[in-house]
């Protein structure tokens, strides 16, 4: 099953399968780095928006496009905008201090998922911080493009890089 339709299916029961996982998840990667506003960041597959409501302070744009966004439109977050278009569309001249991709990369067609990592890694600015995590069950290994820290969080392995 595609993977936007699979999450426009799920949108409403989304956080209650999902939020106790995905905010321990992303409260470990955050304890990581001394994140502190104005950072710019993106947030490939944003779901429902959990990282952009812990991070609201900060310039966040949230590729998002399944009808999940619609959930973060209603969170009614100031410094977020939302993009309703997948990694491999996404069109910016913006570079990002941080970019995220939170168990959303083994959902990428395995043909699309290296140029997806590589445009990733392109829109993170110098010094700044591409994290990636996949579920374990996916088999996807990241280790051979040498992050600068990986390990298992949850039901995922998590891959950081540094530019």
């Amino acid at each position: 099953m595609d993977s936007i339709i699979y999450y426009n299916a799920i949108k409403s029961s989304y956080e209650g399968l999902y939020f106790k996982e995905q905010i321990k998840k992303i409260q470990f990667l955050l304890s990581k780095f001394e994140i502190k506003t104005p950072y710019t960041i993106l947030d490939v597959g944003a779901g429902t928006g959990i990282l952009e409501t812990i991070l609201r302070n900060n310039n966040i744009t949230a590729l998002e496009p399944s009808d999940m966004a619609d959930m973060i439109v209603q969170r009614k977050l100031n410094n977020v905008s939302i993009v309703r278009e997948t990694i491999e569309k996404f069109q910016t001249d913006k570079k990002f201090d941080f970019v995220f991709c939170i168990t959303v990369l083994q959902d990428i067609p395995e043909e699309q998922r290296e140029n997806a990592i590589e445009k990733m890694i392109s829109l993170t600015n110098e010094g700044g911080f591409t994290i990636i995590s996949v579920l374990k069950a996916s088999g996807i290994d990241l280790s051979i493009l040498n992050p600068m820290e990986s390990g298992e969080i949850e039901n995922d392995i998590y891959f950081i890089f540094r530019k």
